[in-house]
């Protein structure tokens, strides 16, 4: 399931206020992104983590053992 993320959590976010700087910052950090209605940028949850380089979760899968070194 996406999670989006929009202009105002963006807003949030980045601690930004001017579309513009957010958009900047967006391709800075390579979160990719879309236009909206009006031009308002929104992008994903999975956008975000994926600039992260962290991989999507598959929130269906049996997580996997950990082993502890004692």
């Amino acid at each position: 399931m996406e999670v989006l993320i929009t202009l105002d959590h963006l807003k949030t976010i980045t601690g930004y206020d001017r579309p513009g700087d957010i958009e900047r910052c967006m391709k800075k950090n390579g979160i990719r992104f879309l236009y909206g209605q009006g031009g308002t940028i929104f992008t994903t949850i999975d956008a975000v983590n994926a600039a992260m380089g962290l991989k999507n979760q598959d929130f269906n899968a049996t997580p996997e053992a950990i082993d502890f070194i004692d």
